[in-house]
């Protein structure tokens, strides 16, 4: 497989940055969001293959089949791909990719690619999509609420006991212990998430610093990381917008 992938680089280095329908390999510019980072490359979509080119020299690229999409959807320049199987990636696996196109505007070729398929898969419809966008940026209430029940680790005083909870909007921290604790983040506030493992999360927010969080009773999984993440994904979009 490894040399099938080197001759499609190849191939699509070769190519424009955007390709007609007809063609049999497509590529664009494009960056993979990672854990609230961008990583640069290109997207390529070849007959029943895609893969993610990374520019990165840190971060690998990334493979998957066709036949594997679950789902796709285009919204303000940001394509969202869903696995019906998680693949490996290099810090773990998932089942969920955020690609934002950053050198074309010609989403058509890829609607028509991820569509023209025998298996599950359906593509999402434009308004549709552009309201998942405008919801994950701070929009309407509609998306998946998650709560964890967590133990905020201070460097300094005790520990407080309370709940995180992330919505389409943004993250809130509900202290039990001390109601004065408590803090909401809007996704435009935060700066980047860091988890060491699904049991720490640290968030890092632009108005009050870096908060530490232990859950207590159950792990934040890859999948709910990921959609949490494709939350502060599409803010970002609608904030460059």
């Amino acid at each position: 497989m490894k040399v099938w992938i080197l001759g499609l680089i190849a191939a699509a280095m070769l190519l424009p940055f955007s390709a007609s329908a007809e063609t049999d390999i497509v590529a664009f510019p494009a960056e993979l969001s990672v854990s609230f980072e961008a990583v640069p490359g290109k997207l390529v979509l070849a007959g029943n293959q895609v893969l993610f080119w990374s520019e990165s020299p840190t971060y690998p690229s990334v493979y998957f089949q066709k036949a594997n999409v679950h789902r796709a959807s285009i919204s303000n320049g940001v394509l969202l791909v869903e696995l019906n199987e998680p693949t490996q990636v290099q810090t773990g696996s998932t089942n969920r990719f955020s690609f934002r196109l950053t050198g074309t505007s010609d989403t058509a070729v890829i609607d028509r690619w991820f569509s023209q398929t025998g298996g599950a898969m359906t593509v999402a419809p434009a308004a549709a999509g552009a309201a998942a966008a405008t919801s994950a940026a701070g929009g309407s209430a509609s998306g998946e609420t998650y709560t964890y029940n967590a133990e905020h680790t201070r460097r300094f005083g005790s520990n407080r006991n309370g709940k995180l909870v992330f919505t389409p909007q943004g993250v809130s921290w509900e202290s039990l212990d001390d109601a004065t604790q408590s803090r909401t983040w809007p996704y435009k506030s935060i700066r980047r998430f860091d988890r060491s493992n699904p049991y720490s999360l640290e968030i890092d927010t632009f108005s009050d610093g870096k908060y530490s969080f232990k859950m207590t009773t159950k792990p934040i999984g890859n999948e709910e990381f990921s959609k949490i993440t494709d939350y502060l994904a599409a803010a970002r979009t609608a904030a460059r917008q």
